[in-house]
């Protein structure tokens, strides 16, 4: 069902229930009004009946004894008056229609039972009939027709029906009208396509209401989507071109090992050196790999942790694994930051192993970190700007680096991280070849004299 029809459907609905609930309030509460009213005017006539001016003895003439019946109009207009006695015997009064009388009447005349208050219909009218004590020498059978009280209240109750269908109707044709206006810009924001099949936002987003809230949803997504499928194209392509390279040369030593009898034990040691290398290689790829694809999709929640405390126990841990010398500057008191833990490990030790790999063993490797950036930087040749440009780009190795093993996907992730997290990445020579304000933290850089690489990170610690 389409959204037009079920926003007309609930409206009918609400405004039929809404209406009946009206309605039945007023039709209960304008019955009882009226027939309080007949109830008033039966005791009323009651009340004129047993006045003493009244003779209601049958030796008298009509005319003295019953001077009510020639009263056109009135109180008795409507109205049918017996006296029962006590013995049971009924007497007419007013009216020439006679009334059922019941046990209950006659024992009221014998002041055995209460006044009675009824409904009852006497051919083809219908009657409110009070039988109430007179004088202690019987009782007083008074009915009043009611039919133009019930006809009205028919009456009422056809309008009030046919007042809830028109209201359920109307409700209906204002709620499938406001729904095909509401729905109009949305169904022409999903139906607007260029010709190269993108959505055509640009009037949508424009707008300050729900739907231009909606477009540039629409549009946020689509770029992030489009930002994705270029990735993935990205990465399928550099991946497809990195495996090539191991792939090869794996290729062509299977193709070497056929001659297995034929080569020197030197040959084969080579062979298989050369095997096993390329197995780790591809491994290491693959985890990399992984890794970029995965990372930021993990069920792991945020945390705030603080680098005072992550940073020197993973330099700890390379200290340990490597036999390499760190030297580490921290601020005082703490770097909150609101991350996955698993991601700023990963991002440190992505640093501190890519400064290991193209340092020298016996140089120091200095870590310095601040309320906002942390910085790694080692001894090494200096980089060119097309180098610094791309060092942060999937499988990118600089020139210097191929010749040592790595899958190019380390300073990659961190940027992915790091970008994620709202920071961002950079790299430089040394602390003079950029301005203060590039830099981030001054007096950066190991102690040992040359050419020295640094490798940055900026974020936005919690306060």
């Amino acid at each position: 069902m389409k959204l037009r029809a079920r926003l007309a459907l609930v409206l009918a609905v609400f405004a039929t229930v809404t209406g009946l609930l009206v309605a039945t309030l007023s039709y209960t509460t304008t019955s009882q009004q009226l027939m309080a009213s007949v109830d008033t005017s039966l005791r009323s006539t009651a009340t004129t009946l047993r006045a003493p001016t009244i003779t209601v003895s049958r030796s008298a003439s009509a005319t003295r004894l019953h001077p009510l019946r020639h009263r056109p109009g009135g109180l008795f207009a409507l109205a049918i008056a017996e006296k029962i006695t006590r013995s049971g015997k009924v007497i007419p009064l007013v009216g020439a229609r006679m009334l059922p009388v019941t046990n209950r009447d006659r024992a009221i005349a014998r002041d055995l039972a209460p006044r009675w208050l009824r409904t009852q219909r006497v051919g083809d009218i219908t009657y409110r009939i009070l039988t109430i004590q007179y004088r202690h020498r019987g009782a007083l059978l008074i009915g009043r027709n009611i039919d133009d009280v019930l006809h009205s209240l028919a009456v009422l109750r056809t309008r009030f029906l046919l007042l809830v269908l028109g209201a359920a109707v109307v409700a209906a044709i204002v709620g499938y009208l406001v729904a095909s206006t509401l729905s109009r810009p949305i169904l022409a924001l999903a139906t607007t396509l260029t010709a190269s099949g993108q959505p055509d936002l640009a009037r949508a987003v424009e707008r300050s209401d729900e739907v231009g809230v909606l477009a540039r949803s629409f549009r946020d997504t689509l770029e992030d989507l489009h930002q994705s499928e270029e990735a993935q194209r990205r990465l399928v392509q550099n991946a497809s071109h990195e495996l090539r390279t191991p792939l090869t040369s794996l290729r062509t030593n299977i193709d070497l090992l056929q001659r297995y009898d034929t080569l020197g034990s030197s040959d084969r040691e080579r062979i298989l050196a050369d095997l096993r290398s390329e197995t780790v290689e591809l491994t290491n790829l693959l985890d990399e790999l992984v890794t970029l694809t995965v990372e930021g999709q993990t069920n792991d929640t945020e945390e705030t942790v603080d680098l005072c405390t992550i940073v020197p126990a993973m330099i700890a841990r390379f200290e340990a694994r490597t036999r390499r010398s760190f030297e580490t500057t921290l601020p005082p008191g703490s770097v909150a930051l609101r991350i996955k833990q698993q991601a700023i490990e990963r991002v440190i030790s992505n640093l501190l192993d890519n400064a290991v790999k193209f340092s020298p063993s016996d140089t120091t490797i200095a870590v310095a970190l601040t309320p906002s950036s942390l910085e790694v930087t080692n001894v090494a040749d200096p980089l060119d700007e097309n180098d610094r440009e791309h060092l942060f780009e999937r499988f990118y190795r600089a020139p210097t680096a191929r010749a040592v093993q790595g899958s190019g996907l380390g300073l990659a992730i961190v940027r992915e991280i790091i970008t994620a997290l709202g920071g961002t990445t950079y790299v430089h020579n040394t602390p003079s070849e950029l301005g203060p304000s590039e830099l981030g933290p001054s007096e950066l850089g190991p102690s040992e004299l040359g050419n020295r690489v640094t490798v940055g990170v900026t974020f936005q610690a919690r306060r």
